[in-house]
């Protein structure tokens, strides 16, 4: 770690890693899956510091000018090291999870690497507003059938894949899913998944 030993010092620090981890965090809201450690992404927050610099380079020379008063240079320093690297991670996160470098790529017959690491982090952070039906298949061979919503959540830690589904549903040997009289939820420990299949509300 850096000691931060004279007013310049921190100038850098804050310039040249703090928008990077900005940027990085808030993308990083958008999608799932492991989040490696401060130190293992320093030379990442590096990265999205220089690329940040580069789009508002024609803006940075006129902002560090300003010098009185010191409220305004502090409003500059927010604006430059915070308000600004976290509009462009919601925009990063936005473009992630909306697919659209992905769709570029199809169009130029590319094939781009995943940013989401596993099929579990990508089929729960891409579910449709409305919310869709699972049906979980135990270890046992038993099944549970319910809505997965708002109110539901599948864990994003690698370690333990458990899952909250908000609404359990009765499945009739027809195959008819019925509400039951009282809202149950219930939760699934990894431990016990099996596989989950999903439906989207229709």
């Amino acid at each position: 770690m850096v000691a931060i030993e004279s007013t310049e010092t921190l100038y850098l620090a804050l310039g040249f890693v703090v928008p990077g981890l900005v940027i990085f965090y808030v993308r990083s809201m958008f999608i799932t899956g492991r989040r490696p450690t401060h130190s293992e992404n320093v030379l990442t927050y590096l990265v999205l510091s220089a690329v940040y610099y580069a789009l508002t380079i024609h803006f940075i020379e006129k902002i560090l000018a300003v010098e009185e008063p010191w409220t305004a240079r502090a409003a500059i320093w927010v604006v430059l090291t915070i308000v600004g690297p976290a509009l462009l991670g919601l925009l990063l996160g936005m473009s992630t999870q909306r697919q659209y470098a992905k769709r570029i790529a199809d169009r130029l017959n590319l094939t781009l690497v995943h940013v989401i690491p596993a099929a579990w982090d990508w089929r729960f952070s891409s579910l449709p507003r409305g919310g869709l039906f699972v049906m979980v298949t135990l270890k046992g061979d038993q099944t549970v059938a319910g809505f997965f919503g708002r109110n539901s959540f599948a864990s994003s830690d690698t370690g333990e894949r458990d899952i909250y589904i908000e609404e359990e549903y009765d499945v009739a040997e027809t195959g008819e899913w019925m509400p039951r009289s009282a809202q149950v939820g219930i939760f699934i420990p990894a431990s016990e998944i099996r596989y989950i299949e999903f439906w989207e509300r229709r």
